[in-house]
C-alpha cells in the first residue's frame, strides 16, 4: 500500500470527528422564514402550529412512504379561529438518515 504518500492533512480531515459522521445524519432541526419581506410587519398577539409528518422506507427499491396531516396556512388559521395572519415560520426536523420527518408551519397573527 502506499500510505506514506497521503497527505497527511488529508487524513486528519478525513477521520476527524466531523468526517466520519455528515452533519444532520441523526437528527436536524431548523427554522427558517416562509414570508421574506418583514420589514414594518409585526408579528401579532397570537403563534399557532400545524404539521405534517413522513415516514419513508429507503432499503427497498419501492418509493414506500406515507403522509398525514396538514401544514397549510389557510387551515391552520382557520382550526385555530385566527382571522389576520401577519407572518410565518417553516420548521423542519428529521430523524435517523430522513426515515421519519417532521415539518411545521408556525402562523403569527390574532
Amino acid at each position: 500500500m502506499r500510505w506514506q504518500f497521503v497527505p497527511r492533512a488529508l487524513v486528519l480531515i478525513a477521520f476527524s470527528g466531523c468526517g466520519l459522521v455528515p452533519r444532520g445524519l441523526l437528527y436536524t432541526d431548523t427554522i427558517q422564514p416562509l414570508c421574506r419581506d418583514m420589514r414594518g410587519t409585526g408579528l401579532g398577539e397570537r403563534a399557532e402550529k400545524g404539521n405534517s409528518k413522513q415516514l419513508k422506507v429507503p432499503i427497498t427499491r419501492l418509493d414506500l412512504s406515507a403522509e398525514w396531516d396538514s401544514r397549510a396556512i389557510g387551515d391552520i388559521a382557520r382550526r385555530s379561529g385566527m382571522s389576520t395572519v401577519y407572518g410565518c415560520d417553516s420548521r423542519r426536523q428529521s430523524y435517523v438518515l430522513g426515515i421519519w420527518t417532521q415539518d411545521e408551519v408556525i402562523i403569527y397573527g390574532q
